[in-house]
């Protein structure tokens, strides 16, 4: 394994691949782009059977990567045992955190070291990946995959205004099980959202921004897991069934999972991400966006995939929208619920402006935000910090 990195025109990359769909997307993009590349299944549960270890190992020594690439930890063990072997190897190893890296790590610091980089879709993770060890840290945001989300804007449509995306309820549900044995922990929670106090902000600074001082610092590393994810999972029900409470009456569709009926009885199925958004996107009057508790800054992955496919969409003001889009000519956000009412009224009277705003951001994303664009600054990166 003592081979030079990076000494060719494009890297050699080696992929552990889960079932993320981010997986998938980046490479998918590395094959367009004719990079070397092999890929190796992996789990994103801490742990891995032999015949998985194996195939990993063999990789290693056969197809000499110049660097590793992982999704949210995906492959490492709970112990950093590949972690500590890149190391020994001085092989790079990067990890695109597109999910909070908190919750993913808790407090471990055995996978950072002098070989390993981890990227965060969103820049109030930083800290926190600093803590854990990692050599070299950015943000980097999410992109769109072209070889499904590419699409002129259309000149009619068939579909009414809609949110497409999961109520939360199950999730919400399912992470409230933990406290049924911990009901002074569930009535802090309880109190908290009762006071305002879980927004996107707050949560991006960590659990001692949210809960109250004497609460925050008695939590173990396993307790403050299930706390934030319950945080994070209830928090963006809240945010949605709010966001649909204000614009069903105005016309609003929903897409997703059964739960949705629970209280708005006339939402419809999900749709199939690859198979059938990108066309509905494109065919919808209005693709209204509403982001999850865990993006403090950043955007979703539908402010890429909407506009690439040819779809208007409408978004919460995030504050990364101004830092990719030019937000007054090729994006529509709204800051409140109210606002969001009012746009949606406007613009459905608007197609030509829909049309307009639309194509912009598309011609945007396939110059500055498609998952090729975002390999090539992982590689130069990674070039950068490590190569001999």
């Amino acid at each position: 394994m003592s081979y030079r990195k990076f000494v060719g025109p494009s890297p050699r990359v080696l992929f552990l691949e889960s079932d993320y769909w981010l997986d998938t997307a980046c490479i998918r993009a590395a094959e367009r782009m004719g990079w070397a590349l092999r890929r190796t299944p992996v789990r994103m549960l801490g742990v891995m059977p032999r015949e998985q270890v194996r195939d990993l190992l063999y990789a290693l020594g056969e197809f000499r990567p110049d660097f590793v690439l992982s999704v949210n930890l995906g492959a490492m063990d709970e112990a950093g045992v590949f972690a500590r072997l890149f190391e020994d190897l001085r092989l790079p190893w990067v990890t695109w955190f597109v999910d909070d890296p908190r919750t993913i790590i808790m407090d471990r610091t055995c996978y950072g070291g002098e070989y390993a980089a981890a990227l965060t879709w969103d820049a109030a993770y930083e800290d926190a990946l600093h803590r854990a060890g990692f050599a070299l840290v950015r943000t980097l945001p999410l992109a769109a995959d072209t070889a499904f989300f590419d699409a002129e804007p259309a000149d009619a449509w068939k579909f009414p205004p809609t949110f497409v995306g999961n109520s939360m309820i199950e999730f919400a549900e399912r992470e409230r099980v933990w406290f049924v044995k911990r009901p002074n922990l569930a009535a802090i929670i309880d109190a908290v959202f009762d006071a305002g106090r879980v927004t996107r902000e707050s949560f991006g600074r960590g659990l001692d921004a949210v809960l109250p001082a004497d609460c925050a610092t008695t939590l173990d590393a396993e307790a403050r897991r299930h706390v934030e994810l319950c945080l994070f999972v209830e928090g963006t029900r809240r945010l949605r069934h709010a966001l649909a409470t204000a614009l069903v009456p105005e016309g609003l569709c929903l897409r997703g999972d059964a739960a949705w009926r629970l209280h708005f009885p006339d939402a419809r199925p999900t749709l199939n991400y690859q198979r059938e958004l990108p066309a509905y996107y494109r065919a919808c009057e209005v693709n209204v966006n509403c982001t999850s508790i865990q993006m403090p800054n950043t955007v979703n992955q539908r402010v890429f995939d909407c506009p690439a496919a040819g779809g208007f969409l409408l978004t919460d003001a995030q504050p990364a929208l101004r830092e990719l889009f030019d937000a007054d000519t090729e994006i529509a956000c709204y800051a409140s619920l109210d606002e969001a009412r009012e746009m949606l009224r406007y613009f459905r009277a608007r197609p030509a402006e829909r049309r307009a705003i639309t194509a912009r951001a598309r011609e945007r994303i396939l110059n500055e935000h498609t998952y090729e664009h975002r390999l090539h600054v992982i590689a130069d990166w990674m070039r950068e910090r490590f190569a001999e």
